[in-house]
This record gives structure tokens, C-alpha cells and sequence, in this order.
């Protein structure tokens, strides 16, 4: 007799013995084997925790509409085959001869009406033991959530780890080192002002960016991203912010920064008369609101605090001051020739992060070009030996040899980052020199262009700039001195 055999555990009742897929599928192989059975096709479902449908028990329902001499189902016992009264009328429509192995009961059209009535109360109790099962392992998350550690799926940039806490195992969350410098360069890209999310969606992609699942990712999961705290050190679980014991990605003053952003671009845009300068290069010194500029009787431009969680009584400060002390703040940028060669190493260990996220990327690259060059020598062979047809192995080749060019173009990208990034350093240093004098001889637009080169951040506050430079000019404004840069 034909039949199918049906298993399905949790993942907490599998820590359990006699719970275990393994420990059901040799009860039912052995009855099988005792009654006669021939075992066709067999389904097993695991599960992490309560959610609609599961995928083997619908695949099953699709094997018995496709396979109507197959009448014969085979379960260790009632909790095991359903979670709800759904799937019993679902099976039910089939006419089947369901065989609860544990139960030492036969269910089929013939059985008995009190025999059916027993059956249906066992299917109630075993949706009411799912449902115990789902609050159990939601009280759990709760905990491990006001412990500190995030209880479900890992965001993109972390990777999901099992820690010892205290001689107790724990599921947590650590840096994924080959995206987190991805996530980190979405923020700062956001944070500058000059990039649309479309195009840091698309630098993303590039990167490598892929969802959990392996999927593209789109805007709306840049957006996501960009409003997750997880990513500075806290995380959100059933709408309450928690304290989070994982290492982060960015500082929360940066994410600040970008939730500021993210604020300003949602407000409806009023049609400007004039094309201020500095506008969106300065945040508030008192707020962290973003400093905003007028024009007054027709001829004098000052920059403001935009004042939108309230007045704070900063000051506003006339363009010429501003151009002025902004001046001030590029002059800061000195080197000397003799400090070429010692800037040189101190650059080299700087990016030393970026170097090793180039290398790896590298290396992860051509894992997937070797694995592809491994299909096509696989499939030459099958066509050899007539296993596929020659049609099937054209259409294949082509497609992974194209899947291999773009990862060889890849892999050339991050090369040459990663020889680039050093060369790059010291025209910075170069230009570093002279940077003053060019500030001085540009127009507005022109000084903007070098401060945005220059400067992460920079606030206002009582008419003084308080700059934040970009790496590696925040150690030339400094001063290279020799202390500096010997050790202690």
C-alpha cells in the first residue's frame, strides 16, 4: 500500500528528546514497514515559532491533488499533523486513511461518528497547544530583548551568533565585517546631504548589498535602514526602545544627524527666491537642528537655526562672518613637506578597515566565480555524456560566463580600491598644501565644494563654528606635531 509519510517539530520542542524529527520518522518507517506500507514521498516541517502556513504540510496538499491513487497518510500523533481546524477540514476533502501511529488510531470516510467527534476535540487541544507554544516563545524574545540582546533575525550588517553568557547559551547578534562597512557608508552618504537615497540605493547594490534571502535591495530598504537605532546600539521589539549589548556601526550622533535629514526632506519644499550658499552645511550648536539663511533688506544674507523643536536662542551669524571663519576653519589644514613620509604610514594604518573590507570582498567575489567555473565544467561533462542536451548547455554556459564577467569587473573594482585608496591619501596631502589660497580665490559655490571635501559635520553656536573634519584631515587640523604621531 501506498502512502505519505508526515513530521513536524519546533525548533524548542527539538531540543527535546523524543520530540525530533528523527526519533518520529523511525516510529513511522518501523509501522510502515510492519503494516506494509511502501513510503512514496515523505514531508517535514520545522518550525522557529508560530506563523500562517507551512511550507511542506502545502506541498503535501498538493501531492495528494496530484497523486489521486495515494490515499494513506502517516503521522506520529494529532499535535503533530495540525495546528488548526483549517488543516483538518483541508485533508479531510481528500478522502485519505490517516494513521496516527502514537495514538494507535485510524482515521478514515468509515470511521465512526464518535470516533470523528474524539478526533475533532484533539484537533482543538492541539491549536491550543501551538497557540501555548507561540506565548512561550514570545515571552522568551520579550525577555531576551530587556536583557539586551535582539531576539529575531539579524538586520543586514550583523550576522545571528550563539554567545555563552554566564554559562548559558545565547542567541545574539554580531558585525557582519563584510557588509558593515556598507551600512556605515550608507549613513555617511546620507549624513553629507549631497546624495539622493536612489543613488546610495544603487552604491549599495553595487557594494553587494543583498537582503537576508539573497534578494535586490530597493529604496525603501535604504529607508529602513537609515531609521533603525539597532545600527548605533539600541534596537526597537513591540514598539518599546532597548538598551542593546551589541557592538554598533555608527555613532549616534551620526544617526542623529541622519534622522534630522530624513525630517527635513519629508516637509513640503517652499519655492526659493535666492541660492544660499552654505545652506545644509551647518547644524545647530544648542538643538542639533539644521542652520537655515535668509535674506534681509534685499542685500544681507544671515544664517539661523531653523528652530524646529522650538526656539533655542542661538544666534545668527551674518555670510561674510561665515565666510570668514569658515576660512578659519580651512586654514587649519597645514602640512609641511617634512611630514609627508610620516603622514604617510599614519594614512596607511588609518584605512587599514578599508583595505581589509576590499580584500575580503575580493575574496568572497571569487569564491562565486570558482563556484560558477565549477558549474560549467560540470555541466561540459553531463553533455558529454548526454545527460543534458546541447541546447540546455549553451543557454546555461552563456548565462554563467555573463554572471562571471560582472564579478570579474567586481573583483577589478575592489583592486583598485584597495591600491587606490593609499594614492589617493597623499594627493589629499598634496592638495592639503595649497588648500587656503584655493578657498580664498573660489566663489561661494567653489568654497562650499572644498568644505564639503573637508568637513563630516560642523555646528553653530553664539557666532563659533565647531567643525568635524572627514579622515584624514581631522589629524592635519590638529597640528602635526611630533608628539603627536611618536608613541606616548
Amino acid at each position: 500500500m501506498k502512502a505519505v509519510l508526515y513530521a513536524r517539530v519546533s525548533s524548542k520542542e527539538q531540543e527535546e528528546e523524543g520530540y525530533s524529527v528523527p526519533a518520529q520518522l523511525k516510529l513511522l518507517k518501523d509501522y510502515a514497514q510492519k503494516h506494509n506500507f511502501k513510503i512514496i514521498q515523505e514531508f517535514i516541517d520545522v518550525e522557529t515559532a508560530k506563523r500562517a502556513g507551512r511550507t511542506n504540510f502545502n506541498q503535501m496538499i498538493e501531492f495528494f491533488q496530484l497523486n489521486k491513487d495515494i490515499r494513506f497518510l502517516l503521522c506520529e500523533k494529532t499535535d503533530r499533523l495540525y495546528r488548526n481546524f483549517k488543516d483538518y477540514v483541508n485533508l479531510e476533502e481528500f478522502n485519505l486513511t490517516i494513521h496516527l501511529v502514537k495514538e494507535n488510531e485510524i482515521l478514515s470516510k468509515e470511521s465512526k461518528s464518535h470516533q470523528k467527534f474524539i478526533h475533532g476535540i484533539k484537533v482543538l487541544m492541539a491549536k491550543n497547544y501551538i497557540d501555548n507554544l507561540s506565548e512561550e516563545t514570545k515571552k522568551g524574545m520579550l525577555q531576551k530583548a530587556n536583557e539586551g540582546y535582539y531576539p529575531s533575525f539579524a538586520p543586514l550588517g550583523y550576522v545571528n551568533v550563539e554567545k555563552n553568557i554566564n554559562g548559558r547559551k545565547i542567541k545574539a547578534i554580531s558585525i557582519d565585517k563584510s557588509r558593515s562597512y556598507i551600512i556605515k557608508k550608507i549613513f555617511e552618504l546620507y549624513a553629507n546631504g549631497n546624495n539622493s537615497l536612489q543613488e546610495i540605493t544603487r552604491f549599495a547594490k553595487l557594494e553587494g548589498l543583498r537582503s537576508r534571502k539573497g534578494y535586490k535591495i530597493y529604496k525603501s530598504t535604504t529607508h529602513k535602514i537609515l531609521r533603525d537605532p539597532i545600527y548605533y546600539g539600541n534596537f526597537i521589539w513591540r514598539g518599546e526602545l532597548c538598551k542593546g549589548k551589541h557592538q554598533p556601526i555608527i555613532s549616534k550622533e551620526l544617526f542623529d544627524l541622519v534622522q534630522e535629514r530624513l525630517n527635513n526632506y519629508n516637509r513640503p519644499k517652499q519655492i526659493k527666491k535666492h541660492n544660499f550658499a552654505f545652506t545644509g552645511l551647518l547644524t545647530c550648536g544648542i538643538c542639533g537642528c539644521a542652520i537655515t539663511s535668509e535674506i534681509k533688506k534685499e542685500k544681507y544674507i544671515y544664517y539661523h537655526c531653523t528652530s524646529y523643536k522650538g526656539k533655542c536662542g542661538n544666534k545668527a551669524i551674518r555670510e561674510e562672518k561665515l565666510i570668514q571663519k569658515l576660512g578659519d576653519i580651512v586654514n587649519k589644514i597645514k602640512i609641511d613637506n617634512n611630514l609627508i613620509e610620516w603622514i604617510r604610514e599614519a594614512l596607511n594604518l588609518d584605512h587599514q578597515d578599508e583595505k581589509e573590507y576590499h580584500e575580503h570582498q575580493c575574496k568572497l567575489l571569487q569564491e562565486q566565480y570558482d563556484k560558477l567555473q565549477h558549474r560549467i565544467d560540470k555541466i561540459y561533462i553531463d553533455k558529454l555524456d548526454d545527460i543534458v542536451t546541447s541546447k540546455f548547455y549553451q543557454k546555461m554556459t552563456k548565462q554563467w560566463k555573463e554572471e562571471q564577467e560582472k564579478l570579474l569587473k567586481q573583483i577589478e573594482k575592489h583592486k583598485k580600491a584597495n591600491v587606490n585608496y593609499f594614492e589617493m591619501g597623499i594627493k589629499i596631502l598634496e592638495l592639503s598644501k595649497k588648500l587656503y589660497s584655493t578657498y580664498l580665490e573660489r566663489n561661494n559655490e567653489g568654497k562650499r565644494k572644498i568644505l564639503n571635501i573637508l568637513l563630516s559635520n560642523c555646528t553653530l553656536n553664539a557666532g563659533n563654528l565647531y567643525p568635524i573634519y572627514r579622515k584624514p584631515f581631522d589629524l592635519l587640523a590638529k597640528g602635526l606635531t611630533r608628539s603627536v604621531w611618536l608613541p606616548g
